[in-house]
C-alpha cells in the first residue's frame, strides 16, 4: 500500500521547533539534523518496495473504459480487460453464421468496402430520377423513367454513337433505331452498309 508522509511522521523531526541553543549533544544534534531526510528516505524505499511488489497493480488509480465492470485501479482493469479478450477469442466462432461469415474472401471484402464507400455518399432516396449525384432513385422511380424514355433513343445512342457503322439486308437502320444513316455501299449478297451521320 502506498502511504503519504504525514504530519504526525514529521513530528519532531528536523530543527524547527528547537531552542536557538538546543541541549543536545553533537550525535543527537546530528540526528536531529538528519531526522527528515531520513524519513524521505524510508518513506522513499518503502514506496520502491510496494511498486515492486506483485501487489502494486492494485494500489495504482486507473479509470475503469467503457463497457468494463472494474474497480477503479491498474490491477482490476487489466483482469477484466483480459477477461474480455479471453472471451472474445474462445467465443469468436461460436456464432450461428460462422460458415457464412467462413466464405467470405478478402476480394469479397474488398467488395463490400467498395459499395459501403459508394453507399456513404449517398444522402437521399428520392421517388425520382435525378442529376443529383447524393440521392438514388426508388426501383419504381427506374421502372418509370426507362418506360417513359424512348428506347430507341437509349439503344442508338449507347451502341451507335455518330460514325458507326451497321450491316442490313434490306431494313433501314433509322426504320428500327431512329437517327439519320446514309449508305456506304451495298455487296453482291445485297448486304447494304450504313453510317450514322447524326
Amino acid at each position: 500500500m502506498f502511504e503519504k508522509i504525514t504530519s504526525e511522521d514529521r513530528a519532531g523531526k528536523g530543527v524547527t521547533g528547537l531552542p536557538d541553543t538546543p541541549a543536545l549533544g553533537t550525535s543527537e544534534m546530528q540526528e536531529q539534523f538528519d531526522s527528515l531526510g531520513n524519513l524521505v528516505i524510508e518513506k522513499y524505499n518503502e514506496f520502491i518496495d510496494a511498486i515492486n511488489s506483485n501487489t502494486a497493480a492494485l494500489n495504482i488509480g486507473a479509470q475503469v473504459p467503457p463497457g468494463y465492470v472494474a474497480q477503479e485501479n491498474v490491477q482490476s482493469v487489466l483482469n477484466s480487460m483480459t477477461t474480455d479478450i479471453s472471451l472474445n477469442k474462445s467465443n469468436r466462432h461460436n456464432h450461428s453464421n460462422k460458415e457464412v461469415l467462413d466464405t467470405i474472401t478478402q476480394p469479397d471484402l474488398d467488395n463490400y468496402t467498395r459499395v459501403a464507400l459508394m453507399l456513404d455518399a449517398i444522402a437521399s432516396v428520392l421517388p425520382m430520377v435525378t442529376d443529383d449525384n447524393t440521392a438514388i432513385p426508388t426501383s419504381s422511380a427506374v421502372c418509370a423513367f426507362v418506360r417513359d424514355y424512348d428506347y430507341k433513343q437509349i439503344v442508338l445512342r449507347a451502341a451507335y454513337p455518330v460514325g458507326s457503322v451497321y450491316s442490313s439486308r434490306g431494313v433501314s437502320p433509322g426504320t428500327v433505331l431512329g437517327g439519320t444513316w446514309e449508305v456506304i455501299d451495298t455487296d453482291s449478297r445485297n448486304v447494304t452498309r450504313y453510317i450514322r451521320v447524326s
